[in-house]
């Protein structure tokens, strides 16, 4: 009996590893012939992202985010525009700053706390 189920325990596996290869290696050569007759053009005007981690630093216009080198980002923040990062601040997991309209300054030893979004207004009515 124990034979009689280890002979069709290795016939089954034996079938089913090569249907499962000629699977894969099929749905390779369709993707690899697919992918040699496209060709993707890069835009000029595309933003170009900073890849380390997941950090994104977007340049708007002109201006593009300053940030200290003893200062702590976190590796999923988005600053975007007038953004300046000084010494010992930090800005935590989440956070988005967005200097489009007008700048945003983190200054010394401050800090930016999980998932807060930071955007300035053109003028503040304080002056």
């Amino acid at each position: 009996m124990a034979t009689t189920l280890a002979r069709i325990a290795r016939k089954s596996l034996t079938t089913s590893t090569a249907f499962s290869l000629k699977r894969h290696f099929g749905t390779e050569a369709v993707a690899a012939a697919t992918a040699s007759t496209k060709s993707i053009t890069p835009s000029a005007d595309r933003v170009k992202w900073d890849y380390r981690g997941q950090r994104k630093i977007i340049p708007l216009g002109q201006w593009l985010p300053k940030i200290a080198v003893d200062a702590y980002v976190a590796p999923n923040v988005v600053l975007a525009g007038q953004v300046t990062v000084y010494d010992g601040a930090s800005v935590w997991n989440g956070a988005v700053l967005r200097g489009d309209l007008n700048k945003i300054t983190v200054g010394f030893c401050s800090n930016v706390q999980e998932r807060c979004v930071l955007h300035a207004a053109w003028n503040s009515p304080t002056g």
